[in-house]
């Protein structure tokens, strides 16, 4: 029993002795929980800093024509193409900086004698040395995406670009394919230059063209030979009206009707010469050689109904068939009605 009893109070006494014991140790659990989360706090922090470190810098949005430059509010895009050059105006006695959103690998400078550059990490320094204000020249800067081209210009102090910030939207700072907008320039300080005169010329052009008109008429109505020739098929009427001559140029007149109440189509028109045959070898009916027609004539255009058209073929004739044309003469004209093929033909014009 004295055994027992030892044995008991042993153990409450180790009990107590433990629970003595972690209550002890509490104050030291809790002080290092507390480091332990400090230092998760601060490996966190050194992560989301490095990440913000690393979407500051410039970044390859395309391996050949882009930058991409990203921060909490957008992602900017700087755009390297061949076309696109960057304009920056500058003055003497003024400083204009370039900023990147990279350090550049190099810079050249086309007129090195009229402005100065400096390098200082991801800007760029720019000088005029100049006092001619007609100078322009162009900025080369090489990085590892591209390279980026900048115009300088120098201009009056009250459109210096005092700082081309590139790592930011870029707004009405560059010029999209340059060598075409400065032809365009060029060609309307001539058209300006110029418009005075071309005006001269072009109303004595068409003055000389409604004379020139007015005298052919008047000589195509002294030499014309009435003809008046008709033949109608499926509503459509082919009226040939009159010849007329002037020197080694023929003029046929001619007109066609649509009297009917759908469209047609003219596929073409053809004038032929009937070449027959001689006292030795007899007449040959099917002797035809084609004319060709020296204006331009209606060809696969479409017509609306009840529509007059009125045209002349203008031709040549060689002189063994002159004293027999109007005999050996014959007009044709082809044309799409409903889907098929209408021949309108007059001979012996």
């Amino acid at each position: 029993m004295e055994n027992t009893k030892i044995t008991r109070t042993s153990r409450i006494q180790g009990i107590e002795r433990i629970k003595n014991n972690r209550d002890a140790f509490l104050p030291m659990r809790q002080f290092l929980n507390f480091y332990f989360f400090l230092f998760i706090l601060s490996v966190s922090s050194a992560f989301y800093f490095h990440m913000r470190c690393d979407a500051a810098n410039a970044q390859p949005y395309s391996s050949l024509v882009k930058y991409s430059f990203k921060n909490r509010l957008y992602t900017h895009r700087l755009a390297i193409k061949s076309d696109i050059i960057y304009k920056l105006n500058t003055a003497l006695g003024y400083v204009s900086i370039i900023t990147l959103p990279c350090i550049p690998l190099n810079v050249a400078i086309g007129s090195a004698s009229d402005f100065s550059e400096q390098i200082v990490g991801k800007q760029i320094f720019i000088k005029p040395m100049t006092y001619n204000s007609k100078i322009n020249t162009n900025l080369e800067i090489l990085t590892k995406y591209g390279l980026i081209n900048v115009l300088l210009k120098i201009t009056k102090p009250k459109y210096v670009t005092y700082d081309l910030n590139l790592t930011q939207r870029v707004n009405n700072v560059f010029v999209t394919n340059y060598i075409k907008t400065k032809i365009k320039k060029d060609e309307d300080i001539i058209k300006e230059k110029y418009s005075k005169k071309l005006n001269l010329l072009d109303k004595e052009r068409s003055d000389i063209k409604k004379q020139k008109k007015e005298i052919l008429n008047i000589v195509l109505s002294v030499n014309k030979i009435k003809i008046n020739k008709k033949i109608r098929k499926k509503g459509i009427v082919l009226t040939i009206n009159s010849l007329s001559r002037i020197g080694k140029i023929y003029y046929l007149q001619y007109q066609l009707t649509n009297t009917t109440d759908r469209k047609f189509f003219i596929r073409n028109v053809y004038l032929f010469l009937e070449t027959g045959g001689n006292f030795f070898s007899g007449y040959n009916p099917t002797g035809v050689r084609e004319i060709m027609i020296m204006n331009q004539q209606p060809h696969n255009k479409q017509y609306m109904p009840y529509k007059i058209i009125r045209n002349v073929a203008v031709f040549k004739v060689n002189k063994k068939y002159k004293l027999k044309l109007l005999s050996r003469l014959k007009f044709s004209v082809h044309i799409l009605l409903n889907k098929k093929l209408v021949k309108l033909n007059i001979g012996s014009v």
